[in-house]
């Protein structure tokens, strides 16, 4: 990780600072955003919220370390690509987070420089981007694959893997059935029978509010078994 480098660490104070949010702080609101800064997750877990047409706060996606908040942030001033002013977002602390405020021209300067060493960080830019677009693909499928879908996110981002077997993984107790059915796009009653029938599968392990245990394997096969055909 390039932060990690002591390269990095010493251009602080000139051209980057570290920013510390407690849990339930907004740490940040697109519609207040800075052109010049990216931000950079680097410790801690963050979700990302919109408004619906209910003017409610809804939960589309995790973010962890080494991912950036603010990724329109990178669009040049120049580009014909404008973020359209009614998309707006914000960033909720779910743990105590530490941000890294880095001067955009500083980033991308060694971007250019040295590529591959920021290379993992556009890596994780781009799945994040594939995960949510498959999961517009599967926006009309029944509820069943949509809910298992997003608990493979789910996994991929803040899942634990049990001591005694790898195939076993924790998910952390904010993730609710309520959080399960924003993220699928699903209502709270259909995501709620469907994890029902994910634990009848073998696939849900066990869904009690401190022990949510996933079979990693069998989420796999089944997704692999239905998306592929």
């Amino acid at each position: 990780m390039f932060y990690k480098t002591s390269e990095f660490q010493e251009w602080r104070s000139i051209f980057w600072k570290a920013t510390c949010y407690e849990t339930g702080q907004i740490c940040y609101k697109s519609k207040e955003a800075s052109k010049d800064q990216v931000l950079l997750i680097r410790r801690g877990t963050l979700l990302v919220q919109v408004l619906n047409q209910k003017r409610k706060k809804v939960n589309t996606e995790i973010l962890v370390e080494g991912e950036l908040l603010n990724i329109e942030a990178l669009l040049d001033d120049s580009s014909d690509l404008k973020i359209l002013p009614f998309i707006q977002y914000q960033v909720m602390a779910l743990t105590p987070v530490t941000i890294y405020e880095v001067e955009k021209e500083f980033l991308l300067s060694h971007l250019y420089v040295e590529p591959r060493k920021y290379h993992h960080l556009f890596e994780g830019s781009i799945m994040q981007l594939l995960y949510l677009s498959f999961s517009n693909f599967l926006s009309l499928e029944p509820p069943l694959l949509k809910v298992a879908w997003a608990l493979f996110r789910i996994i991929s981002k803040v899942g634990e893997v049990a001591d005694h077997d790898a195939e076993l993984i924790f998910i952390p107790s904010f993730v609710t059935q309520m959080f399960i059915a924003q993220l699928s796009n699903s209502g709270i009653a259909r995501s709620n029978e469907a994890i029902k029938e994910l634990s009848e599968m073998g696939i849900v392990v066990n869904w009690k509010p401190k022990c949510r245990l996933i079979h990693l394997g069998q989420l796999t096969q089944y997704l692999k078994q239905e998306i592929s055909g």
